[in-house]
């Protein structure tokens, strides 16, 4: 994952356009699991613009971001585009996302909503119950109150990135 990482960024920031960037990702997991035993990532790769509130954005595979606006959540449409590593004829399409104030986007790993014996659907119902209620709940600290009641501790990886534009009133 490191070198992926670091790979996207260099792309990234020399001006490569997301849906090529992962593409070229893709290419290169493919080549380098040549050598060794095959290996697949799931990423999303987004690019935001402040001054127009929009977000562009690719995926590989990876679980859907989650929008809570105006106390409701709801998970962004996914755009075609397999997992990294998975097939050389991959396709990557670039979506957008126009925020609006007050707005939170969450992008996060799955280690955040899996539950052993748990369906993942199940889990991504209970994020989006959980985000809508911490993030619309007038919390000082509303990610924390969503990792709290969440529970994820002692499970697999976990992060969470929350995008928040904050309201006109801030």
């Amino acid at each position: 994952m490191a070198q992926l990482r670091f790979t996207a960024k260099g792309m990234i920031i020399t001006g490569s356009a997301l849906p090529d960037a992962m593409r070229r990702l893709n290419t290169l997991l493919l080549h380098t699991a040549a050598d060794q035993t095959a290996t697949t990532a799931t990423m999303i790769m987004a690019r935001y613009r402040p001054a127009e509130r929009r977000l562009a954005w690719v995926r590989a595979g990876h679980l859907p971001p989650l929008l809570i606006r105006g106390g409701e959540a709801r998970f962004l449409p996914l755009p075609e585009g397999n997992l990294l590593g998975a097939s050389f004829d991959s396709v990557y399409v670039e979506e957008t996302l126009q925020l609006e104030p007050g707005d939170h986007l969450l992008l996060y790993t799955d280690g955040l909503i899996e539950v052993p014996g748990e369906t993942v659907d199940r889990g991504l119902a209970r994020l989006a119950e959980a985000a809508a209620t911490a993030m619309g709940g007038g919390f000082t600290e509303p990610l924390a109150q969503l990792l709290a009641s969440l529970h994820p501790a002692g499970r697999d990886d976990v992060c969470v990135l929350d995008i928040k534009l904050p309201s006109d009133a801030e």
